[in-house]
């Protein structure tokens, strides 16, 4: 039987044309390969670009991952350089007609914005623990999502400017 996953995955084999894993694809014929190759590739379907695009919108939106870190994992998955800074200037860099602070950050203004709704869920969840544990949290939160220094601490200021440290 032939599976989609399977049809999908004879595509890719003949695209990169590694012809030692052929054995798995004999259940399509090669005119049938060639054909839907060349019918996906026409409608812009395998495109490196726009699924780099499609990923870093999904990886910021889902799981707020920064451009650091979807770039990353871009590069793992076999997208070029130049196509994930492409989507990750188009995704990261929106024209929103923000200040001059906000292009510096390498950010637009909304999603600066976003970013500032979703660190300060974290940062209230410990109301209990010491002014500087917060902060080393937010900090690794960010960081290990792929943020820069300058949005990092850009964020914690902004954090620390809203929520001052409670004097007990």
């Amino acid at each position: 039987m032939v599976t989609h996953r399977n049809t999908v995955a004879c595509i890719r084999m003949h695209k990169k044309q590694k012809k030692s894993d052929i054995r798995y694809c004999s259940l399509l014929p090669l005119f049938l390969i060639n054909f839907i190759s060349l019918f996906v590739s026409c409608r812009g379907l395998i495109n490196d670009f726009f699924y780099a695009e499609a990923f870093s919108r999904s990886r910021w939106s889902s799981f707020c991952w920064g451009p650091r870190r979807i770039k990353q994992a871009l590069l793992q998955k076999g997208v070029n350089e130049t196509d994930a800074e492409k989507a990750m200037k188009l995704v990261f860099e929106q024209d929103d007609s923000g200040s001059s602070q906000e292009l510096n950050l390498g950010m637009s203004k909304s999603l600066l914005e976003s970013l500032f709704t979703k660190a300060s869920k974290q940062w209230l969840q410990g109301r209990d623990v010491p002014h500087e544990t917060r902060k080393s949290r937010i900090i690794r939160w960010l960081q290990y999502r792929g943020f820069n220094w300058a949005v990092t601490s850009y964020i914690v200021k902004r954090l620390e400017s809203k929520h001052p440290p409670q004097v007990y």
